[in-house]
């Protein structure tokens, strides 16, 4: 490879990254379950986020492409356990 070296030389660190785990477009809808401690979020990209409530903060545990439009709506059941989501392309 041709300036091998300066490629090699200028590939960026570790430290020039960071992960993010927020939403890329505005949180439509919120959700949460006292039982289970669990967060749900959509967002109008239809992406749908689960995060854990913990002791000092939130933990980032699933992300779905649930609707390839907005999320309209999230609703989850008395116990926790199931979670329904309707989005724009669902009407």
């Amino acid at each position: 490879l041709h300036h091998e070296k300066l490629y090699l030389e200028n590939l960026p660190t570790g430290s020039m990254y960071e992960k993010s785990l927020m939403h890329r477009d505005t949180v439509t809808h919120l959700v949460t379950s006292n039982k289970t401690g669990f967060m749900i979020s959509g967002s109008a990209d239809g992406h749908v986020k689960f995060w854990k409530k913990q002791r000092g903060g939130i933990e980032f545990v699933k992300h779905f492409r649930a609707h390839k439009e907005e999320v309209r709506g999230i609703a989850i059941s008395h116990d926790g356990k199931l979670v329904v989501t309707i989005g724009a392309d669902s009407w």
